[in-house]
């Protein structure tokens, strides 16, 4: 697949996966031994790092504590099968999110997100946030 190609299955997983929640384009957008490398959450429902059902955890999980969650590509690059995204998502922080307790404020959090894509599909993802201590951390 083109680089181009591949960058149009991130946006489909930004777009349509993770702020329309729909989770069945998992198992389309995500290949059967999927790997990722990102923090630990709480209410994931699982420890795993791989498998599709373990990052359908994940998602479930951003959807529990953010149930308005907007995501926002801010910048793709692609080089071969490798798709870099820097990306946002802003919503009311209403569970436990990630180690902070849940603050009921609107917030937005950006962060990085690395994925090797094989055969149209997304093979091994690395990401991390780049702000939430300072947006999600208690006041002072």
């Amino acid at each position: 697949m083109s680089a181009e190609q591949n960058k149009t299955v991130l946006r489909r997983l930004f777009d349509e996966v993770l702020t329309q929640d729909k989770l069945d384009l998992i198992d389309e957008l995500y290949a059967e031994d999927y790997e990722f490398d990102a923090p630990a959450l709480a209410g994931a429902g699982t420890s795993g790092n791989s498998g599709r059902e373990a990052f359908k955890g994940r998602v479930r999980a951003f959807r529990a504590s953010f149930p308005d969650v907007r995501y926002k590509i801010e910048n793709l690059a692609a080089e071969g099968n490798v798709v870099a995204t820097k990306f946002s998502f802003s919503g009311v922080h209403k569970a436990p999110f990630a180690g902070f307790a849940a603050t009921n404020r609107p917030a937005t959090i950006t962060g990085v997100h690395f994925s090797y894509l094989e055969n149209g599909r997304i093979k091994k993802t690395w990401a991390g946030f780049t702000n939430i201590a300072e947006v999600l951390a208690p006041p002072a």
